[in-house]
């Protein structure tokens, strides 16, 4: 049943944004729905090669789900791009800077920032910003350790 409803879910938001619902769509949708962190075109690729989907169209494809924000673009660590919902929330990604592992982040406190930016630039609004946090994880610290 939970698949049928992503499932539904995601034709919805494939014909808001006035797309055809096909198997790639639908199946690169289910995918960030199912993906708790930023996944690389190339971890995509490896996921729906399966079912027949090429590197071209998934390309397009997260072209086309990226320009109609249903899914945004985040740079890390080796700044490769990795692409997440964009409904997720505000939030922001720290980064192990030794074995890769991406956790999301809340709570930024962007707000106060944002009134000083405006003020001293002059811009009247700010619609986004990125923020990446890179450090040493309590796992690789651990190990780091025992060296």
């Amino acid at each position: 049943m939970q698949c049928i409803e992503h499932s539904t879910q995601s034709k919805a938001v494939l014909q808001e944004g006035k797309l055809r619902a096909t198997s790639a769509r639908l199946a690169l949708l289910e995918i960030f729905r199912h993906t708790q962190k930023p996944i690389s075109v190339g971890d995509l690729f490896v996921m729906l090669k399966k079912l027949g989907v090429d590197k071209v169209t998934l390309y397009r494809n997260v072209e086309s789900l990226e320009k109609l924000g249903i899914i945004r673009q985040v740079r890390l660590k080796d700044r490769q791009a990795y692409y997440e919902l964009a409904n997720h929330g505000h939030h922001h990604h720290v980064v192990c800077t030794s074995c890769g592992k991406i956790k999301d982040m809340s709570g930024c406190g962007i707000n106060i920032v944002n009134k000083r930016f405006l003020k001293v630039s002059g811009f009247t609004k700010i619609t986004e910003h990125s923020l990446e946090f890179f450090g040493v994880c309590s796992s690789c610290a651990i190990s780091e350790s025992k060296k």
